[in-house]
């Protein structure tokens, strides 16, 4: 008995329950034959009802699980459905195919629901047969149609003051001050409800605490996310301030080239109006690249083959030249994000470090290293075209330390500074003049050149060395040279060769006379002639 009262004092629907079945007991069993035929028409049509429901809610998943044709995901929603009990089977169609059966065999009439595509209206994707249960529909309808006729019951004038006073007292009442104060409860500032006096034990009681539970989570939720939206709007404007003043060009594109955003530092860089709407204009970075815009289609193509890439480019500018270099990385699904530096300055001293490696100081002229490169491409030329020739001429200065010794390196220099110009007077643009050291010169001649117009080249070149060089009022020089000349095609396969048989030819010239030039005796094969020498008398 003790444990009886325990359990009525800690249960508030075992209570309720039990006041008014004594109440019902008095003339339930008038009223029940009369309700139960009455309510088992309206629980039948609730049950369908339910069911018709129970589809509506499926449905949208359905959709996509027949859009997608995944039968996992179809049959969990198979199982989701069976486990109503008025649900007996469950059958997808798709067409007159049976796609999925779950359940077990019932005669009664299918329920059938048509089901659309998600993304195409009136597109019929799959068809679902719903069968109930009968058994177990007949069963709830029975329970229903008692608790109908209970209900009745109720609402009978004997019992309705009891039912309502029992309500009232022991479940509306605590349930609307619970709410009242809940409706008024700030819980983002983690206020909490008060259990109502006498439902400490009953589910009441345990409702408020779960709801309490409810408002911690909430106020740890937000805390959380306040937290989260300060820091992400904080790196939102850290990203925004680094991307708005860096000086490398930040920039996004898709995969067919077109620019989703830029900075400023990129507009800048390829010239674009701070003010235009890249989300509505069409710009592709293709095109800003101009006489470059097959190597970024290449590096836009290369997209799917390799994650990152990078790409310099001379752009097009009509005072200066420009260098960008480029690097893409493939972030996402069509997505590309890249990074534009302007290199141009470093190019610039690339260039200009290279030049200083091929040009002598003093003159101007090429260098040693530099008659090397000239002359390893040449040899390369020749070797791919068996025609192409070129005309090597070394060329030594005579009486030349004489008078640097007489005068001193100061004039020494203004010597070799002027030679340097005859030559460059002399030969064309195209045509290589250098200074190997000390007063030893070269002259390469490009692409077949006829020998008489060398030997024109050289006399010249041997008139105007022998005139007096005024360097003073009180100073003239006179320094006369002797030449040596080679030809890469016919005296020679290499570069090696071809400046061992131009330095011979040289030193030929200088033990026989000096201020002379000197062929290589091979260099006109089936010549009667061997050598023509040319003697200039210095002009003193």
């Amino acid at each position: 008995m003790r444990g009886l009262l325990e359990l009525l004092r800690s249960r508030l629907a075992l209570r309720s329950a039990a006041l008014t079945l004594l109440a019902l007991a008095v003339i339930g069993a008038v009223s029940l034959a009369a309700a139960l035929q009455l309510s088992e028409t309206r629980e039948r049509s609730r049950e369908h009802a339910r069911l018709g429901e129970l589809l509506d809610t499926v449905e949208r998943t359905l959709q996509i699980a027949c859009f997608l044709n995944n039968q996992e995901l179809a049959e969990e929603v198979a199982v989701g459905l069976l486990g109503n009990r008025s649900v007996g089977q469950v059958r997808l169609l798709q067409g007159e195919r049976l796609w999925l059966e779950r359940g077990g065999t019932h005669t009664a009439q299918a329920m059938v629901r048509s089901i659309a595509s998600p993304f195409v209206a009136g597109e019929e994707v799959c068809r679902l047969l719903l069968v109930p249960d009968t058994g177990a529909i007949r069963s709830a309808v029975w329970r229903a149609s008692l608790f109908t006729g209970l209900i009745l019951l109720v609402q009978l004038v004997a019992l309705g003051a009891v039912v309502v006073l029992v309500i009232l007292k022991l479940i509306t009442r605590p349930i609307t001050d619970v709410a009242r104060t809940l409706r008024d409860l700030d819980a983002e500032r983690g206020e909490k409800l008060a259990v109502p006096p006498g439902n400490q034990s009953d589910e009441l009681g345990r409702l408020v605490r779960s709801v309490n539970g409810m408002i911690d989570r909430l106020v740890a939720s937000l805390n959380g996310e306040r937290e989260l939206r300060l820091r992400r709007e904080i790196e939102e404007r850290r990203y925004r301030t680094i991307f708005d003043n860096v000086e490398a060009g930040i920039f996004e594109l898709d995969l067919e080239g077109r620019l989703l955003s830029a900075n400023p530092a990129f507009r800048r860089m390829f010239h674009l109006h701070g003010g235009l709407d890249l989300g509505i204009a069409a710009v592709y970075l293709q095109d800003l690249a101009g006489s470059a815009r097959g190597n970024v289609e290449s590096l836009l193509a290369e997209h799917q083959e390799v994650r990152i890439r990078q790409l310099e480019l001379q752009l097009d500018a009509p005072d200066h030249p420009r260098w960008v270099s480029l690097l893409l990385n493939h972030v996402e699904q069509g997505h590309l994000q890249g990074v534009a530096n302007d290199i141009t300055e470093r190019q610039l001293a690339t260039r200009e470090a290279e030049r200083i490696a091929v040009t002598d100081p003093l003159t101007g002229l090429g260098n040693r290293r530099g008659l090397m490169r000239r002359l390893s491409a040449a040899s390369r030329l020749r070797k791919a075209d068996a025609g192409y020739q070129c005309t090597l001429v070394l060329l030594d200065l005579d009486r030349f330390k004489a008078a640097n010794d007489r005068f001193g390196h100061a004039v020494g220099d203004i010597v070799l500074q002027h030679v340097g110009r005859l030559l460059v007077e002399l030969v064309r643009k195209a045509d290589y003049v250098a200074r190997l050291g000390g007063d030893e010169f070269v002259v390469l001649l490009e692409w077949p050149i006829p020998r008489e117009s060398v030997e024109a080249i050289l006399s010249r070149f041997l008139s105007r060395v022998n005139e007096p060089i005024r360097i003073a009022e009180d100073i003239e020089v006179s320094i006369g040279a002797s030449l040596g000349v080679a030809v890469l095609g016919s005296d020679a396969g290499d570069e090696a060769t071809l400046l061992e048989l131009a330095d011979a030819a040289m030193y030929r010239a200088k033990r026989e006379g000096r201020n002379i030039f000197r062929f290589h005796e091979s260099s006109q094969p089936g010549s009667a002639r061997s050598a023509l020498e040319v003697a200039v008398e210095p002009g003193r």
